[in-house]
């Protein structure tokens, strides 16, 4: 799941750089795009890996959950 989602970001964040190489004729500017380009891909795949971090954890909690010892009687 988590390679997908990567795949994704890489797909719309290399459609980004894309633009920025084929219009910004600046070469500071371009760079300037790029860069930042490059820190929303890297925060999106960070943001990403943690959120899937988090679910499977919580998965993993809620399967060994056992509610009957949460409503056994004394």
């Amino acid at each position: 799941m988590l390679q997908a989602i990567n795949t994704t970001i890489d797909t719309i964040q290399g459609a980004k750089s894309s633009f920025v190489k084929t219009f910004v004729q600046d070469k500071d500017i371009a760079k300037s795009l790029q860069d930042f380009v490059d820190a929303q891909t890297t925060f999106a795949k960070t943001v990403a890996k943690s959120t899937f971090d988090i679910g499977t954890k919580v998965a993993e909690e809620a399967v060994k959950f056992d509610v009957k010892k949460v409503f056994a009687t004394k």
